[in-house]
């Protein structure tokens, strides 16, 4: 529907010159000189086709009509601000979204929120684990925590990264059936022979890991592994699988718990580097003051 309204600065101008009774006071509050104030005044007479002041040498009364708008401006403004106060203190109060998977949440982020909400206590932060499925996008959450590479220069809606080195995990049970030791850690042929018909847990993505890693680990010398691949997308469920000896992991820091306890073991020294977790924002998107803060907080502690 189409208000057949004043401009606003109009509007303005006449609510602070008739609060006032001076369009000189009126100009010092709004920050424009008296003249414009004198113009927007003869500008919203000519649409409304009537006088709302009566003026004359040293000072300024309000007409009939003038009364009358005044009582209405007061009122809407009034009303306008008390919206905009409200929906200000919402959105400086809302819940900050943020998109990770159950694994880093559960071994990284929920740690860290805890000590973010003890020093921010008022903020909530709520907590979405389909950062991986296909639908997922990004303009809806206000954080992101996603595994990508961690380059030099960040993308524009990068604002921290973690890297995290991946390197072969396999439980020491396992090993020993296989290869008959359970600690040496040295790359070699005839420990990768050894391992060739172990199962590699992977995620369900084209990109190859495991071949990464083996190349990087013997600089080139090896192009294949031609290791049966077991898909297991959940990181948590395929972290569970390797320490039930189901298969070789690519490990990160964030399964240093398992192999603390001795739940895995790594086999070799080598790690494959250029990757991590990338801490994103939809570009555009208007953070609320919590957003921000937890956004700032996190980049700070990576």
């Amino acid at each position: 529907m189409k208000h057949h309204l004043p401009p606003l600065d109009t509007l303005k101008a006449f609510e602070s010159a008739a609060r006032h009774l001076s369009f000189t006071l009126a100009a010092d509050e709004l920050c424009i000189s008296k003249g414009a104030i004198s113009y927007q005044i003869r500008r919203l007479e000519e649409v409304l086709q009537c006088s709302l002041f009566k003026r004359s040498v040293r000072q300024v009364y309000l007409t009939d009509a003038g009364q009358s708008l005044l009582h209405t401006t007061q009122k809407l403004f009034d009303e306008l601000g008390e919206t905009i106060e409200r929906l200000a203190g919402e959105r400086s109060q809302a819940g900050v979204s943020v998109a990770a998977t159950t694994y880093v949440a559960a071994r990284w982020l929920s740690s860290k929120i805890s000590s973010f909400n003890e020093q921010n206590a008022e903020v909530a932060v709520l907590l979405q684990h389909s950062v991986n499925s296909a639908d997922f996008k990004l303009a809806e959450v206000d954080i992101a925590i996603r595994w990508g590479r961690c380059h030099q220069r960040a993308e524009p809606t990068h604002f921290a990264q973690l890297p995290m080195p991946l390197f072969p995990a396999i439980s020491p049970k396992l090993l020993h059936r296989v290869c008959g030791e359970t600690k040496t850690r040295k790359t070699s042929q005839k420990r990768l022979q050894a391992l060739r018909d172990v199962p590699l847990l992977c995620e369900d993505r084209q990109q190859d890991l495991w071949l990464e890693w083996l190349q990087a680990s013997t600089r080139g010398h090896t192009a294949q592994w031609h290791n049966p691949r077991r898909v297991i997308s959940d990181a948590n469920v395929r972290a569970q699988a390797a320490v039930d000896g189901q298969g070789l992991i690519l490990a990160d820091d964030l399964m240093l718990n398992e192999l603390d306890n001795g739940l895995l073991v790594a086999p070799f020294k080598e790690k494959l580097t250029g990757y991590g977790y990338v801490f994103m924002c939809a570009p555009g998107r208007i953070l609320s003051d919590n957003a921000r803060t937890l956004k700032e907080w996190l980049g700070g502690s990576v």
